[in-house]
């Protein structure tokens, strides 16, 4: 008897499972189980899964971006989605030009996906070359904003460790790629009395235009006219970084991630080949005025050295004088440059600092990329949206 109950509850159960609806499978159909979901912010460049058939397939890229010399690099973004990029000016001759002459000053090169950059010429050249300085002083750092139609293209001037004699000038161009004219100084030292007046980042905040600027002798602001050319009128330079009569960083960038402005600095020197020390740092503010902390609470306004983001690894040293620019799907990129640790220190007896990107990633509220060091080998590139799509 009980082995006809057993014969008969088995028959049941087997009934039951045939007739039970099949699994739904995951709740999101469009992703493997065993794949991040692309939409976490962890995604690597926040691209979608290449074996989506409906999304975009992951691009990759290798650091360099561009080489051999790409130094001190700002970006900007063009509305028709065209990314351009500026920098020092070299004395090399790596676009079959002779740099050493120096009539070919401030490199543009321009990009569709921040990774693939083509030389499209030079901000000045024996024609256009600002002459309100010595012949012998470099033109160097370039900072690019867009002020209504206008692109503003702000360049540091000066002799090189001349503290007394350093300079920031101002191009406009209705262009990224030109054609520029110059209009002379906007800051310097007799005028302002911050020493060594270069490498600045100008910006737009709340309808005023300022500038922040500075190099081992303190970091400053000062509000600038509405076309950026010259300072406002009564306006007065005030300190936001650095001890009284020195400090440790140079290179301003400013970025707003969340309730935070983020202050970019570059630390050490820049210039000694493959032996060189520059790294990136951050603090923060709750405004673009400060006051600015790093992540141990120490005030940029004192001792603070800021907060890690970039520093030397084993395949790129003297990582430094930074940009900061989002992607298609909003995550933030450093556009740096780093010497590459498999090529000589030097091109043409010019540091040979070539231009690199990395994607930020923000723990806890402050930046920093992979391992705090430039990626090598082959790694997931930002996102880009197709260029039909950009101008919808």
């Amino acid at each position: 008897m009980k082995k006809w109950i057993c014969l008969l509850l088995c028959a049941a159960l087997l009934l039951l499972c045939a007739c039970a609806p099949p699994s739904e499978g995951p709740e999101n159909p469009g992703t493997d189980p065993g794949i991040e979901n692309p939409g976490d912010g962890e995604d690597p460049g926040g691209q979608d899964d290449p074996d989506d058939p409906v999304g975009p397939a992951v691009t990759y890229y290798t650091n360099p971006v561009f080489e051999p010399i790409f130094a001190d690099p700002t970006v900007i973004r063009h509305t028709d989605g065209t990314f351009y990029a500026y920098a020092t000016s070299d004395y090399s001759t790596w676009d079959g030009e002779n740099r050493a002459s120096r009539t070919a000053l401030i490199p543009i090169i321009k990009s569709d996906d921040l990774v693939n950059w083509e030389y499209v010429g030079d901000v000045f050249n024996a024609s256009n070359r600002p002459t309100w300085r010595p012949a012998s002083f470099g033109i160097w750092a370039p900072d690019i904003i867009r002020i209504g139609d206008t692109y503003n293209l702000y360049y540091s001037f000066a002799g090189w460790a001349d503290a007394q004699n350093s300079a920031i000038g101002v191009a406009t161009a209705p262009h990224p790629e030109g054609p520029w004219t110059d209009h002379g100084m906007v800051v310097d030292t007799p005028t302002t009395g911050v020493q060594q007046s270069i490498d600045s980042f100008t910006f737009e905040y709340e309808g005023g235009i300022y500038m922040i600027w500075g190099s081992y002798y303190g970091m400053f602001y000062i509000e600038l006219t509405a076309d950026g050319l010259s300072v406002k009128e009564g306006a007065k330079a005030v300190q936001i970084g650095g001890r009284t009569n020195f400090s440790t960083y140079e290179a301003a960038w400013l970025t707003q991630y969340g309730d935070y402005w983020y202050l970019f600095t570059s630390h050490g020197n820049c210039c000694e080949g493959l032996n060189t020390n520059y790294y990136v740092q951050a603090f923060r503010a709750e405004s673009p005025f400060g006051p600015y902390y790093g992540e141990d609470g120490n005030p940029m306004l004192g001792s603070g050295l800021g907060t890690n983001v970039i520093r030397n690894n084993a395949d790129f040293v003297g990582c430094g004088h930074n940009a900061v620019i989002q992607d298609d799907a909003g995550d933030y990129w450093i556009v740096y440059h780093g010497y590459d640790t498999t090529q000589p220190g030097t091109v043409d007896g010019t540091n040979r600092r070539a231009l690199c990107i990395d994607k930020l990633y923000w723990d806890g509220g402050w930046p920093h990329t992979q391992n705090n060091g430039a990626s090598a080998g082959e790694t997931v590139a930002p996102y880009i949206l197709p260029a039909e799509e950009q101008s919808a």
